[in-house]
């Protein structure tokens, strides 16, 4: 009678092995260096408006339009 109250328990999944943590990047390593040179060089050839930076200016609010010389906005 005691059997017929009681939950069934069934045993959880074993847990899965945990992966090995990332190594971290060297700043010195062939493949960074290379990677670093490479992204040098594609900046270098930029020409026109690729290689312009484009930032905002703070007064006007985030805008990249031209203002005319004198006005207030």
């Amino acid at each position: 009678m005691g059997s017929l109250f009681k939950p069934k328990v069934i045993a959880p999944p074993p847990a899965p092995e945990p992966t090995p943590p990332a190594p971290m990047p060297d700043t010195s390593s062939p493949g960074v260096l290379e990677a670093n040179r490479r992204a040098q060089q594609q900046i270098m050839a930029r020409a026109g408006r690729s290689s312009t930076i484009l930032t905002a200016p703070e007064n006007r609010g985030g805008a990249y339009t031209a203002t005319k010389l004198g006005s207030e906005s």
